[in-house]
């Protein structure tokens, strides 16, 4: 359960540009030519609270994931 004080942890400036580097990579393959819909959302992020930390997990509508643990 999530507590009312919960709130969405910050993406550091260097996950920003991992995450932009593996949407690059992994658009430019087999997912470059996968229809997402009129408005995309091929992208989604996915934020796990647990009683050890925030976990994200970054996925694709193809199913590659980028994981972060512990935010």
């Amino acid at each position: 359960m999530v507590s009312e004080k919960y709130q969405f942890p910050k993406l550091t400036p260097a996950m920003h540009k991992e995450m932009q580097e593996w949407y690059k990579t992994h658009n430019e393959g087999r997912c470059a030519r996968a229809y997402h819909g009129a408005i995309g959302g091929e992208i989604t992020f996915e934020i796990t609270p647990t009683s050890i930390g925030d976990f994200l997990t970054v996925k694709c509508s193809c199913g590659a994931e980028l994981n972060y643990e512990e935010l």
